[in-house]
């Protein structure tokens, strides 16, 4: 059985002495996908339609009024008559599609790199006792290993893409045949389905649970020890079966400590507002810069309203990037723990194995 006190207290000790590691941290935090696991969530909230500007003054709804005569003069004919503007919506569509399609490899790209490189400047330190720089690190996660661990990912989401398409496809069943059916079967046919799916969500979340489980030791069988695809699957299985009771103790700790974690990022949220007016005043200056960007290129196709609302709109995400940086890097803090906990029992559980029982002597006549 592994020391998790030991790991712990270590994976401590890691997150407060590399902190080059708090770099890969924040570009974790800003990347992942499991955001909501953080416990630190972007609220905003309104002031309840109050006038900021003093008496008499009505800014806001100007500009609300202004962009309302736009819409109805440039973007009212398009929904009036669709059928003129078919190309048009096509552009669109595709411009958007295109946008979308480029944030997301470009997050993809740095998750998981990011992620590559805390696994193997963490393994790299505890064998080594070396750290390393932001460039170094980079190079590690720049590699085969980060794209593998990409399609590791994308084989264990498989499973949530067919529940997805096993519940479509009950639902149209179901709903077919209540179309075709007498009332009495109908509603027989919706308590089953009702049932149906409470079990197959149940079923799923379990799943779900073991996989992510699993994928501890497959991402860091590919990660720490070069290993291929297939091969980090039956690496990182292997290691499971054989320390099954120590992989399942460590879950709930760190279950216990993501639940921990989520309560104190509430707690924090409201504690940093006296923060928020120092990197506020920062992100109206660091947004300033995209926002002008696209204020001045919107300007040369369009006037009025128009252009202040697309520069707000390219200003807000760096605005809002800079004003909770405190909430990002404290859930960095806590990815990089977390990574660094698992790595540190994924290599106690194989030095583990790798102990030779000793020797009995043999006895002597």
């Amino acid at each position: 059985m592994i020391d998790f006190g030991k790991i712990l207290k270590r994976a401590w000790h890691i997150l407060w002495n590399y902190k080059v590691l708090w770099i890969f941290g924040i570009l974790l935090a800003l990347t992942a996908g499991d955001k909501g696991a953080t416990g630190l969530r972007y609220q905003f909230s309104s002031n309840g339609g109050e006038n900021r500007y003093g008496p008499g003054i009505n800014q806001p709804g100007r500009v609300l009024r202004e962009f309302n005569l736009w819409a109805e003069q440039n973007l009212g004919p398009l929904f009036q008559h669709p059928e003129e503007h078919i190309s048009t919506f096509i552009w669109i569509s595709v411009g958007l599609l295109l946008f979308f399609l480029l944030v997301a490899v470009i997050m993809t790209f740095v998750r998981y790199v990011s992620d590559t490189a805390i696994l193997r400047m963490v393994d790299e330190y505890e064998q080594t006792g070396t750290k390393i720089g932001f460039k170094q690190g980079w190079k590690l996660g720049w590699s085969r290993r980060a794209f593998r661990i990409w399609v590791i990912d994308l084989v264990i989401s498989l499973p949530a893409i067919l529940f997805i398409a096993l519940l479509v496809g009950l639902a149209a069943l179901f709903f077919f045949s209540a179309q075709s059916s007498n009332n009495g079967f109908a509603f027989g046919g919706a308590i089953a389905a009702i049932g149906c799916a409470f079990l197959f969500i149940f079923a799923f979340i379990v799943l779900m649970v073991f996989l992510s489980l699993l994928r501890q030791f497959f991402v860091r069988s590919a990660a720490l020890e070069d290993a291929g695809i297939g091969e980090s699957f039956r690496r990182g299985w292997a290691m499971f079966k054989r320390n099954w009771k120590s992989a399942a103790l460590m879950w709930l700790i760190m279950l216990g400590l993501r639940i921990g974690f989520s309560i104190v990022g509430i707690i924090l949220f409201f504690l940093l507002i006296p923060a928020y007016i120092i990197t506020g005043i920062a992100g109206l200056i660091v947004a300033a810069i995209p926002g002008l960007i696209a204020f001045g290129i919107t300007s040369i196709f369009a006037s009025g309203s128009l252009t202040w609302i697309i520069g707000i709109l390219a200003a807000l995400p760096f605005f809002a990037l800079v004003l909770f940086s405190p909430l990002t890097l404290i859930s960095g803090w806590y990815l990089i723990y977390e990574s660094s906990a698992w790595t540190l029992a994924y290599r106690e559980m194989k030095a583990l194995e790798n102990i030779a029982p000793a020797e009995v002597p043999e006895k002597t006549a």
